[in-house]
């Protein structure tokens, strides 16, 4: 009887070691797997590491206008704008053309319909299209962003 007892208390010894093997071994997988070795905790530092200071910014100011309409429907657009600059002369030179900068932009949201500022690919064409129609009336330094700010349409 004495002999059955170590037989059970050896493999008893057996299974806890492999056991506690086990359990640091998957721990260690673990660890390469989600700590260090990881490709996109890598990728989100060299995110918010790339990340670029916002420039300076003019408020071009809010805008209640009609738009474009394919039905008889009278359809508007309510927005503010701000545009970001390489930097404050750029803003000094917008100041200076603020009639000029008010026109350009009318004419550009008046130019679109509601379909097409519904989808995100028309509001990225018309930020475009500002960019580069604000680029022609500054003469050093460059208008970088287009900020919408409390976008209504109906």
């Amino acid at each position: 009887m004495s002999k059955k007892v170590e037989v059970d208390a050896k493999l008893l010894i057996v299974a806890i070691a492999l056991l506690i093997v086990a359990t640091v071994g998957s721990a260690f997988a673990t660890y390469l797997i989600f700590g260090r070795g990881n490709p996109e905790g890598q990728a989100q530092t060299a995110e918010t590491t790339t990340r670029r200071a916002m420039g300076p910014t003019y408020d071009v100011g809010e805008f209640t206008l009609n738009l474009t309409s394919t039905t008889n429907q009278l359809r508007f657009i309510r927005t503010r704008i701000v545009l970001e600059t390489t930097d404050s002369k750029v803003v000094s030179q917008l100041e200076k053309r603020a009639p000029q900068i008010r026109d350009q932009l009318i004419s550009l949201l008046r130019s679109r319909t509601v379909e097409q500022l519904s989808s995100a690919e028309g509001m990225e064409l018309l930020r475009f299209d500002i960019i580069k129609s604000m680029n022609t009336l500054v003469e050093r330094g460059e208008i970088t962003d287009v900020f919408f700010i409390d976008l209504i349409l109906q």
